[in-house]
């Protein structure tokens, strides 16, 4: 199965820097922090697939056309 991408390449490197970053506070001080760990993770992997679940959604909701009923 194939995804399609729905991000930008600019925008997928910024997702992998502020995920690496982010999972990079996990080794500095891991115990109040472990909860942005994960939140560094699912950005990273958001950024290395290129896909985002929320933008597909959010643009389902965005530009479905209103059916009207004659």
């Amino acid at each position: 199965m194939k995804i399609p991408k729905n991000m930008q390449t600019a925008e997928r490197w910024m997702r992998l820097y502020f995920g690496a970053v982010l999972f990079a506070i996990y080794f500095v001080n891991p115990f109040p922090y472990r909860e942005w760990t994960f939140c560094g993770l699912l950005v990273m992997a958001t950024g290395a697939l290129g896909y985002c679940p929320l933008y597909s959604l959010f643009a389902r909701l965005k530009h479905e056309p209103s059916r009207e009923e004659d």
